[in-house]
């Protein structure tokens, strides 16, 4: 994507976007979805359709074939015929013969023509339904249009990337009175500040967004760890049944996906229990082998802020992994919603709670190495506590053994990593210093327009703190952060040290001074939705498929 500098029209629209435009997304989403499926459903109809029209023009030909077949015999002299071959032939009863069949014919034919009759009709039901889906399409598509958050995303610009949207509110005077301040770009260098338009933002839904985004607010300290698992822990081993003999698994109930397959909640058939099943299509040894290394991780994995192994099923085409179920869904989706009020104190329990399952991972010579906001998962909807999940890319670390990863996410991806270095335990901290960057200013740290440059910034250690997002947060949170982002892996700290960090410790004091609303919670809305969009753009899906059906209809025709 390119960033550019957005002009004022562009900027004053976006700061216009509220929660509920998050919703409305959401919301767009599912329909979306709904008419991708139907789509399917109306292509698969469409080839059964065409199949049954060739038979019944087959049938229509086989007829006139014997249509003329008989008309040459009634035709040829029977009598002659007769003669040859030396048969007496009665003409009433030749004549019987033949109206019988061509009575046959007839019916045939008129059978076949009521049919096909039939599917003209069907055909002429389904181009209208297409036509329908049509206006639809072309409506959603203006409606997406209009939006400024999808305009963006076609556009190449990243809005809600550091630097970029923080910089538009301060234009517009986003923060409700407040005077703009000089704000830092992504890479460091000062901008000017500007004046802002006359007039001040008043949010749509005051229940959800008060009028200032710097209200106090009441913290309530709840830093109650996270409950265990409602299970044993268990040495897991693989079983070649059929996971559908111990568990009812729900398919249409989808908690989350990703490279691997998907993952349902079920239920264990002899206690009721409920569950998490990970199904992860293999195709080859190698995989299988990746899977089974994610078991033997999981196995050894013992701890209240890790997800818990409570079962494993082989089959042909995939393995399921039966997991914990966590109700609480994605870290960044809970803190995002409308009705949560995100301050520097939750921003401290959540990063403690990482850094404590970091803690006992490292403590256990394993490396997760794909740390990322996906991967932390809260435990309900109305608490604190999360667990880390996802362990397909862990590796157990041996000193002797210099370990090289080419994989992970390249916003979370440590300078190591981009390099093709070893790895280590610095290399989980570098994402924990990521995670807690954006938890804070709602901003990707090294988020670039590509990839490549993405990595980059990484690769230089290109970051900075944002003049307007960390305005309002403690100079120990950026410390804290400023310790874990360094380009030298063996300068960072510890899982051990983070947790001995000023930032993380005497949370009773810090709750009486955390009131503040974070500006984070509304940036993060928006990063979220790009990546909905970016995993699920179905309007581009249906257009594709409607233009497939379409062509095919030209065919028919």
């Amino acid at each position: 994507m390119s960033a550019g500098n957005l002009d004022l029209a562009e900027g004053n629209a976006l700061t216009k976007l509220q929660p509920t435009k998050v919703n409305n997304l959401s919301m767009m989403d599912k329909k979306l979805n709904i008419l991708n499926e139907k789509m399917d459903k109306l292509l698969h109809f469409q080839e059964d359709l065409t199949g049954k029209l060739q038979q019944v023009d087959k049938g229509i030909d086989d007829v006139e074939k014997g249509i003329n077949k008989l008309t040459v015999s009634q035709a040829a002299p029977d009598e002659t015929d007769a003669m040859k071959k030396g048969l007496k032939v009665s003409d009433s009863t030749h004549q019987t013969d033949i109206q019988s069949i061509c009575s046959e014919v007839l019916k045939l034919m008129k059978a076949a023509r009521l049919d096909a009759l039939k599917h003209k009709e069907r055909l002429a039901k389904i181009e209208k339904r297409v036509d329908t889906l049509d206006k639809v399409i072309t409506f959603v598509g203006e409606v997406l249009k209009n939006s400024k958050v999808v305009d963006f995303i076609l556009k190449g610009v990243v809005p809600w990337k550091k630097g970029s949207l923080l910089e538009i509110l301060v234009e517009v005077g986003f923060v409700f009175g407040a005077k703009p301040k000089h704000v830092l770009s992504n890479r460091g260098t000062q901008t000017e500040s500007k004046k802002p338009l006359e007039g001040t933002y008043h949010s749509r839904h005051p229940t959800s967004f008060d009028k200032h985004l710097n209200d106090q607010l009441v913290s309530s300290l709840d830093d109650s760890p996270s409950p265990p698992a409602p299970f044993e822990h268990r040495i897991v081993s693989v079983k070649q049944t059929e996971v559908t003999m111990c568990y009812s698994v729900c398919r249409h109930e989808v908690l989350g996906g990703g490279r691997f397959g998907q993952v349902h909640k079920c239920t264990e058939i002899s206690t009721g229990l409920s569950l998490a099943a990970k199904i992860i299509k293999v195709k080859g040894a190698k995989e299988r082998e990746e899977v089974k290394n994610e078991i033997n991780v999981m196995n050894q994995l013992n701890h209240v802020n890790l997800i818990q192994l409570y079962d494993a099923f082989e089959a042909k085409n995939n393995i399921t992994l039966i997991m914990e179920y966590l109700d609480g869904g994605e870290l960044f989706d809970r803190i995002t919603d409308e009705n949560y009020n995100l301050t520097e104190l939750d921003a401290i329990l959540f990063t403690k709670q990482i850094c404590e399952g970091v803690h006992y991972l490292h403590q256990h010579y394993i490396l997760h190495l794909d740390l990322k906001p996906e991967n932390i998962l809260c435990v309900n909807h109305t608490g604190n506590q999360i667990k880390i999940i996802d362990f397909g890319l862990a590796r157990r670390y041996k000193p002797r053994e210099k370990l090289k990863v080419n994989f992970g996410t390249p916003e979370f991806l440590a300078p190591e990593v981009v390099n093709y270095d070893f790895v280590s335990f610095p290399t989980d901290m570098w994402s924990v210093g990521v995670i807690t960057y954006m938890l804070l200013s709602g901003l990707s740290p090294f988020l670039g327009e590509t990839d490549a440059e993405t990595m980059n910034y990484v690769v230089n250690c290109s970051w900075d703190f944002d003049a307007e997002a960390f305005e309002q947060l403690s100079e120990e949170a950026k410390d804290f952060i400023s310790r874990l982002l360094v380009k030298e892996k063996s300068c960072r700290m510890s899982a051990t040290q983070c947790l001995k960090h000023e930032w993380l410790n005497n949370l009773p004091a810090k709750a009486k001074k955390s009131k503040l609303r974070l500006k984070s919670q509304l940036l993060l809305q928006g990063y979220m939705a790009h990546r909905k969009w970016k995993k699920h753009f179905y309007v581009v899906a249906a257009a594709n498929r409607l233009k497939r059906f379409q062509s095919m209809s030209v065919k028919l025709a």
